[in-house]
């Protein structure tokens, strides 16, 4: 029997150099596989939209819907297309398996709590939290530096929609006498909203410092003073005390711009002049009394706490309750216990141990992460919650920060430019 010759026209349909006349299969193979690669950025791009978008909602809309729609189902779904088992990523990044220890012992606090009910609705979080570190760390892990790009388009956008909020200020109603910015926006307490933005406005100081072209510096600058200039008006000191603290971090230690970080303390000192009365008008907030009753709950309950689902109900001014502690730490031990404390002492530690040498990468994250700690020696972010602005503000630093401390970053990642007198 006679073969017919190989049509010339089928050789592009072999894989170059390949003389076994074979189809390309192994061709498709790759093809395939880059574009699941090419998922990893549209995931990217939708966490950079769901983060973003509380900066333009007000009081009558919730973070939840965006988180599951933008965030958890996504990620959901690109864990089972491109077939990552959670192992994989707990090998490449085991410091994020370690967070199942705390996760799991803090739910557990509301066993002996009044509400004991508590306890499922506390793992439903915490299993709905640790889905979203695997996010997290999968991006970091393959995305490497290049997934703050991703997150410099939320500072764009997080800086439009302060500006946004600054331009309608003045056609604002106060709703009563402790009004204040931000109490009106998705945050439902102007406290929250001021770390929200404040995170943005680190993390565009940090990029500022990071690039040395004019137009990256301007593209920047620009959206972090529109977030810098909500959080004054939302008129939270330790806010502004705890930005403070971490631009002279990055401009006097990283980066070594004493003449800006002279300038940094002068127009802080000039502005805290200029606005003495709104600063020392709510005195300490009670927060003194606060503490005092706290450590009597402290003191009742020091080994398991009363529960993390528990309100503290503490007493102050005659006619006012607490619902926390405005301490993150005591808040914890408060309500977990000594033991429930010792558990996140280690992620303290170890943001405290990059803060003198967070090399260029890590840098948004740690002065984040900084921010967070200092803004909660004042308030409270429950560590498991409902999706917040937690998940923005401290778990989704904590968990990129953690994948690249571990060593397997960026198959897909290019480093950019280092800019002039940047820190190593």
């Amino acid at each position: 029997t006679k073969y017919r010759p190989w049509p010339q026209k089928w050789n592009a349909l072999l894989i170059p150099g390949n003389n076994d006349l074979r189809p390309t299969v192994n061709t498709a193979k790759i093809q395939l596989a880059g574009a699941l690669d090419r998922l990893d950025d549209v995931y990217a791009a939708m966490l950079a939209l769901a983060v973003s978008l509380p900066a333009f909602l007000g009081s009558g809309y919730s973070f939840k819907p965006i988180f599951y729609a933008l965030v958890l189902l996504p990620a959901l779904g690109l864990m089972a297309v491109r077939h990552i088992k959670p192992e994989y990523i707990l090998r490449q990044c085991p410091a994020i398996a370690l967070l199942v220890v705390p996760l799991l012992y803090w739910s557990l606090t509301n066993a002996w709590s009044d509400h004991p009910e508590n306890v499922s609705a506390f793992l439903r979080r915490s299993l709905t939290l640790f889905v979203f570190l695997l996010a997290i760390a999968h991006l970091t892990l393959r995305l490497g530096p290049q997934l703050q790009r991703y997150l410099d388009v939320a500072l764009l956008l997080a800086g439009a929609g302060a500006a946004v909020h600054l331009l309608g200020l003045p056609f604002m109603e106060p709703k009563g006498p402790n009004w204040r910015l931000g109490d009106a926006t998705i945050f439902s307490r102007s406290l929250h909203a001021s770390h929200y933005f404040g995170f943005f406005a680190i993390y565009g100081l940090v990029r500022f410092y990071q690039h040395s072209a004019f137009t990256e510096r301007l593209r920047f600058i620009l959206p972090a003073c529109f977030c810098l200039g909500f959080v004054v008006f939302t008129e939270s000191r330790g806010t502004l005390i705890s930005f403070l603290l971490v631009a002279l971090l990055v401009s006097g230690v990283w980066y070594r711009r004493y003449a800006q970080s002279a300038l940094i303390v002068l127009l802080t000192v000039v502005g805290g002049y200029l606005i003495q009365d709104v600063l020392l008008e709510r005195g300490l907030s009670f927060r003194l009394e606060i503490w005092r009753a706290t450590w009597e709950i402290v003191q009742a309950n020091f080994w398991g706490g009363i529960g993390l689902g528990t309100p503290l109900g503490v007493e102050y001014g005659g006619k006012f309750v607490a619902p926390h502690a405005h301490n993150l730490l005591y808040d914890l031990q408060a309500r977990a216990g000594i033991l429930g404390l010792l558990l996140f002492l280690p992620i303290v530690a170890f943001v405290l141990s990059r803060m003198w040498r967070a090399e260029r990468d890590e840098q948004v994250y740690v002065a984040a992460l900084l921010f967070f700690l200092l803004c909660v020696m004042t308030d409270v972010h429950k560590p498991i919650n409902s999706p917040s602005s937690i998940y923005v503000i401290f778990w989704l630093p904590l968990a990129a920060l953690l994948a690249l401390r571990s060593g397997g970053v960026g198959q897909r990642a290019s480093a950019e430019p280092v800019a002039d007198g940047g820190a190593s």
